[in-house]
């Protein structure tokens, strides 16, 4: 694996899959000490990965999974506001997260990643 894919699979598409919620409570700020909490959490999880710590990765693939569950759960509950009307910004965002959380869990889970892993 190149140290680009590293890069994309260890802490890009971990901090960006994670924390997608609605714009509008992140612009408030509601919602931005969690995000930069998740953030600092998959920043560190991504070292530990570059070091070949083997049980980082499993916490990531656990973590990344139940990402989606969280997303499919919650999913039906908000996608229509109570007056009927579809809340098409939070259906885009669960199905971006919920599919870059898929291929993290499918990727990190494959032989290329795990032979990298030391202990």
């Amino acid at each position: 694996m190149s140290t680009s894919q590293k890069i994309l699979l260890f802490f890009v598409i971990p901090i960006i899959a994670a924390p997608l919620v609605r714009p509008l409570q992140v612009i408030l700020g509601s919602l931005l000490v969690a995000i930069i909490a998740i953030a600092v959490l998959f920043i560190f999880l991504g070292f530990l990965l570059l070091r070949g710590n083997s049980t980082a990765l499993t916490l990531s693939i656990f973590l990344q999974g139940l990402n989606v569950i969280t997303y499919i759960l919650m999913f039906f509950s908000n996608a229509t506001y109570s007056d009927g009307t579809i809340n098409i910004v939070y259906i885009i965002t669960s199905l971006i997260s919920v599919a870059l959380s898929t291929y993290l869990v499918l990727r990190l889970d494959q032989v290329d990643v795990r032979t990298q892993m030391v202990t």
